[in-house]
């Protein structure tokens, strides 16, 4: 049988988890990539009582226990956003369901070096608990509000919100799918809308702003600001993703090392987090424990990929 040193669970169509695979290889490293979307081409035993894991693919036997194994890359989802497809069959959910339950049981391995443990990621998706460890450690974080109803809130006539759901957020318009993105919205927008059916997040807009991107793994941090024609981008610059750059910056060295401590304050060791800049001073967004990150390999250059993979083999 083979020896694994370290596990990738990923998706057969995830860019990120090739660039990590790519990088192991060239390093020589023991890795076994397994992918959610062919579990029912493998063979899969899991001893709990020696806490053994048998895999086998193409005829390929390997093994994965405590003995060899040194990491775990995390790519797979906590939990699946399924609302917006009511119509899938018994099969589907059945194999979606169990499989992503037995991705979670992989925590018995605990004395490896996670990113990032599932159980943590899933406590870390919280958005408001992101916001109060963050403030916790000092970091400047925009006025932010959770509600259903604005009855017994003050809002000023002339200024403007961000509205933002609180998880992320996949509907289905007829039969194509939609993200919602934050939204800019007036006051007198809120004073219209009717937030009974579900709790939404209302946040302070600042603005004239610079989004930031900045990438946590273990110690080590790498920033980006993301501007287009050389300016910041008035709403979510997500929308505009193929028509902004993104341009390499070097954090002041406290924020980075409250970057860092939010990351780890969450049990995380990776993490994508945002900010804004406005009037000089750097808030506080959010933190994405599963946070994209090969396009900033491919327009910026960072070695985001390089860092993933020292974390991984535990080079500092």
């Amino acid at each position: 049988m083979n020896k694994v040193e370290i596990l990738i669970i990923s998706d057969t169509m995830d860019f990120s988890t090739d660039y990590i695979c790519l990088e192991l290889q060239r390093r020589g490293v023991s890795y076994l990539r397994i992918n959610r979307d062919k579990f029912k081409n493998y063979k899969i035993v899991f001893d709990i009582g020696s806490l053994t894991l048998n895999i086998t693919i193409n005829s390929k036997k390997y093994i994965i226990d405590n003995s060899s194994l040194k990491a775990v890359y995390y790519r797979a989802p906590i939990y699946l956003h399924d609302t917006y497809k009511p119509n899938l069959s018994f099969e589907k959910q059945l194999y979606r369901s169990q499989w992503t339950a037995f991705l979670r049981n992989l925590v018995l391995f605990e004395n490896v070096r996670w990113i990032n443990n599932p159980i943590d990621t899933f406590r870390a998706e919280n958005k408001m608990l992101q916001l109060k460890y963050a403030r916790k450690i000092g970091m400047e974080c925009p006025h932010t509000q959770l509600l259903n109803s604005i009855e017994d809130i003050k809002l000023d006539k002339n200024t403007n919100y961000i509205m933002k759901s609180l998880d992320t957020l996949l509907l289905r318009q007829g039969d194509k799918e939609a993200f919602v993105y934050s939204t800019v919205i007036t006051s007198e927008e809120l004073i219209k809308s009717e937030f009974a059916v579900a709790p939404v997040v209302i946040q302070e807009y600042l603005y004239p702003k610079i989004d930031l991107r900045v990438t946590v793994i273990g110690e080590k941090v790498f920033a980006v600001k993301i501007i287009k024609n050389g300016t910041g981008i008035a709403g979510d610059w997500r929308k505009e993703k193929e028509n902004v750059d993104f341009i390499e910056v070097d954090l002041p060295e406290d924020i980075k090392k409250k970057c860092i401590r939010v990351v780890n304050e969450l049990g995380l060791s990776f993490g994508g987090i945002d900010l804004i800049k406005h009037n000089d001073i750097l808030y506080f967004i959010e933190v994405n424990p599963t946070g994209e990150w090969a396009w900033l390999v491919n327009k910026s250059g960072l070695k985001i990929d390089k860092a993933i993979c020292d974390y991984l083999q535990g080079i500092k």
